[in-house]
């Protein structure tokens, strides 16, 4: 909730006559907007009006403000305002503010203390001003263009990116089931954790699981447990420990030993993934437009001559671009730039990098189970049309060298690569092979199909892949079999199409795989369309599973879901939706239908019942039910179901906790590897965070917002309407930014006290000016006078004076004091004379002796 003094403004525009001058933006010597009041109107009481002439007035302080650029937000920012002579106070203007407005600082002075010393505007930069509307805080900057450094779109400065403070992480989640057939109970159990502490730069994380069954019993498992923090002038991030590589070029596998590899999510948006620099030569001060599948996706103003557009954002799978170039005589010029992309493609002149050193880790105990390591991979734009990658992979017996290109076609995107390996084999012949792949992508936009995903792969028998080679090696030191009679794959095709159709939309995948030593291959195909009616939606499927050793699974599936309680927006009946549908198997067809609802605030209860049927070769009947709760310290769920002869039971539960100087909070689950916002709002219990459904404020006043966007800005907003009367929020959103696992604080200013409302009454009797300043026994400004003499303050004591100001002259103020009923309502002294001293000013504490006649509370007016 911000500072809004505008209501007290507004009763006085209703009561003066405004003679309207020149309006022009204001810098930091320049008023936005004079207007003129008759104090006449204010039934002869002696308040300075002047101050309200310039726009809503300001006081000297620090205020948080919405900083816009030429009309684009840049975030929320504390901005001090200071005193120039009689007029409302001006933003200071400092280099720093500057700088995150995105202005060239290369010409300016480094001088110390030159980054927080106010600066004139206009002085600075000719041609640019300021203006700053009090009523809802917002601080516009205009400056001229020239005088704007190139950021690309997405671009936050690493100066703001923040590491967040130090604390400890937890995140669990939890699961016992138990099953029940013919009275002999079977329990299991699953526990995964990931704990962490962040210190600095520095995340270190562990990851690891627990499962229990009544066969195995128990096993306790460590999947990862690393150091990792990010390298800003890199643009990278570094890992130690046991970790896992990401699997974009070779197979990914777990490593104990170092990473160091690019990091996209530092870069801007207009940097990320594939897009091909369009470029083209205007005759004239000139409109270039850009259009995808017929929307217009970048649109920008180009000086005559040749001109290079290499910021557009990734759009999918592709859609050729279509340019147009508008002169400035209304000509017309149009044409295409081919766009389909691949993973590997990348943007002309950009680059990726990974290294990975260490020891493999496996799974399997034996004297080549624990290899050492060493992996490399890069990859460059070598311009619009290709991309070119390679890698290498090198461990005790083996060697691997991967070199590929990408290339976007009018025809679409294809990624071609080949890679070579060698692998020895104890007491065997020694194996060589290549192995090619094949990707293609493209968009048909006549038919809006995308073609998102075709990929082929071919290896020859001597081919070992980094997996298949330490199996090879390590069951032939051991002697259990020969490593030539191990399954490894020959060849693999996988495809996947999506095809708008109506108000649906249909779709295919399937996969084909064989391998060498083994008969037979591997397939997997799942054809389906689904889409919306205006009663509803629908879905019909169909799967084929074969594997190699010719068992087959076919399954026909279709479903209809039916929202209940009609169209009306208002309506909330105990079940929301109704869900039908039947599956046809092998030797069954199984009918299902369940219906389900959330109550709840925020609808954080889920809940639902269901029931089914299976007719075929075992004939079964069915029922159950679930609930889930989602609210701001966790998730839980439970359910429930019985078969004939069996039954089911279940709980779950997951959630986090993050311990830190002000003690520990509980919230939703968060990632290993997410950033984390610790919202801080003394005293705001109930509030909630707006941005995460079922978060909110806890008693000690913090909250954990899980799942933040790294390297880009989070709005935080809390809404306050379900917090206590006796607590305010100053500020309703914060802005972070925060580095990828970092815990960011955002702190929310909060009043806290009960509030109170009151008229005061000078010693003539007459109500004290109505726009007046209200002012605590520190000279902060805690409200402004209503009509009648109604002030509304919060959590100011009793024991303390205030004291209302309605000029700038000495003798314009009086002091009182007040009692309070606890319940909002208060009793006003007599305001009185402050004591004066020699040069004129007020005797700190002091009042001339007010007479003890108190006036009546009211919440009136």
């Amino acid at each position: 909730m911000r500072n809004h003094y505008g209501w007290a403004i507004l009763l006085l525009g209703l009561t003066a006559t405004a003679h309207a001058e020149t309006s022009q933006p204001a810098t930091a010597d320049q008023d936005a907007q004079n207007v003129q009041f008759d104090p006449s109107f204010l039934s002869g009481q002696a308040v300075d009006v002047t101050r309200f002439e310039h726009d809503n007035p300001v006081m000297p302080g620090t205020y948080m403000v919405d900083l816009y650029v030429n009309g684009e937000l840049i975030g929320h920012r504390a901005v001090d305002f200071t005193a120039h002579g009689k007029g409302s106070a001006q933003p200071c203007v400092t280099r720093e503010l500057l700088e995150a407005a995105g202005v060239d600082m290369s010409q300016w002075s480094s001088a110390k203390g030159d980054a927080q010393q106010c600066v004139n505007l206009a002085e600075r930069i000719p041609g640019a001003s300021l203006h700053y509307d009090a009523s809802d805080q917002h601080l516009e900057l205009s400056i001229p263009q020239i005088a704007l450094r190139h950021t690309d779109r997405g671009w936050i400065p690493p100066s703001r990116w923040d590491s967040g403070i130090t604390a400890g992480i937890l995140k669990y989640d939890f699961n016992a089931y138990r099953s029940m057939g013919n009275g002999a109970p079977n329990d299991s159990m699953y526990l995964g954790l990931m704990a962490g502490v962040n210190v600095g730069a520095w995340r270190f994380r562990e990851r690891s699981t627990l499962n229990y069954d009544e066969h195995g019993g128990m096993q306790w498992q460590q999947l990862d447990a690393y150091a990792q923090r990010d390298l800003t002038k890199w643009k990278s991030t570094l890992t130690l420990g046991d970790s896992s590589t990401t699997g974009d070029t070779f197979d990914s596998f777990a490593l104990r030993g170092i990473q160091l590899g690019s990091d996209e999510r530092m870069l801007p948006d207009s940097e990320l993934g594939y897009a091909p620099v369009v470029r083209g030569v205007a005759h004239s001060n000139a409109k270039v437009e850009i259009r995808q599948n017929g929307y217009v996706i970048y649109q920008t103003t180009v000086a005559p001559g040749p001109f290079a557009i290499r910021d557009l954002n990734p759009t999918g799978y592709g859609g050729d671009l279509r340019v147009t170039i508008t002169e400035a005589d209304g000509t017309k010029r149009t044409y295409s730039v081919p766009y389909a992309t691949v993973p590997q493609l990348l943007r002309a002149g950009a680059s990726r990098y990974s290294f990975a050193a260490g020891q493999y880790r496996g799974y399997g105990e034996g004297p080549h189970s624990h290899p050492y390591i060493f992996q490399g991979i890069y990859r460059r734009g070598l311009n619009n049309l290709i991309t070119g990658y390679g890698g290498v992979q090198a461990s005790e017996g083996y060697m691997a060298a991967l070199l590929g290109a990408a290339l976007n076609t009018p025809y679409g995107a294809f990624a071609l690569d080949v890679t070579g390996a060698r692998t020895s084999i104890p007491y065997g012949p020694t194996q060589t092979g290549m192995s090619w792949r094949l990707s293609y992508a493209k968009s048909l936009p006549k038919t809006d199909t995308n073609l998102t995903v075709a990929a082929y792969r071919y290896s020859t028998a001597g081919f070992y892949s980094l997996q298949d080679a330490v199996n090879a090696r390590n069951a032939a030191s051991l002697g259990s079999y020969p490593a030539q009679d191990l399954y490894r794959s020959r060849s693999r095709v996988q495809l996947n199409i999506n095809q708008p159709i109506g108000t649906g939309s249909l779709y295919a995948m399937g996969s084909l795989t064989d391998y060498w030593n083994r008969p037979g291959n591997d397939l997997q195909m799942q054809i389906g369309y689904s889409g919306t009616t205006h009663w509803g939606g629908y879905s019909l499927s169909l799967q084929r599973v074969r594997d190699a050793f010719g068992n087959v699974n076919n399954q026909i599936y279709a479903s209809v879901s039916i929202p209940l309680g009609g169209h009306r927006m208002d309506s909330h009946p105990l079940f929301s939706d109704l869900d039908m549908s039947v599956s046809q198997g092998k030797k069954s067809t199984t009918f299902n239908t369940s219906a389900s609802g959330t109550a709840g605030h925020n609808n954080e209860w889920s809940y639902g019942l269901n029931a089914g049927y299976s007719a075929g070769d075992q004939q079964s009947k069915s029922v159950g039910a679930y609930g889930t709760y989602n609210g701001a310290k966790g998730t839980v769920n439970a359910s429930a179901s019985a078969s004939d002869g069996n039954s089911q039971l279940s709980f779950g539960m997951s959630g986090s906790a993050v311990v830190h100087k002000g003690g520990i909070t509980f919230g939703q689950a968060v990632g290993a590897d997410d950033a984390i916002g610790l919202v801080r709002a003394d005293g705001a219990k109930g509030a909630e965070v707006t941005n995460t459904p079922g978060v909110t404020v806890d008693g000690s006043g913090y909250a954990i917002v899980p799942f933040l966007t790294p390297y880009r800005e989070n709005t935080l907003v809390l809404d306050p309407s379900q917090m206590s009367d006796n607590a305010e929020l100053e500020e309703t959103s914060e802005d972070v930014v925060p580095r990828a696992g970092a815990v960011v604080e955002a702190k929310f200013a909060t009043k806290i006290g009960a509030p109170v409302v009151m008229r005061v009454k000078r010693a003539n009797g007459e109500p004290v000016p109505m726009g007046a300043d209200v002012l605590d026994v520190k000279g902060n400004k805690v409200g402004v006078v209503g009509q009648g003499g109604t002030v509304y303050v919060r959590g100011v004591s009793p024991k303390d004076p205030l004291t209302v100001r309605w000029s700038n002259k000495p003798g314009d103020q009086c002091r009182f004091g007040f009692t309070t009923d606890g319940k909002g309502h208060g009793t006003a002294q007599v305001c009185a004379m402050p004591a004066m001293q020699a040069d004129h000013t007020p005797v700190p504490g002091g009042a001339q002796p007010a007479s003890t006649t108190s006036v009546a509370s009211t919440s009136g007016s």
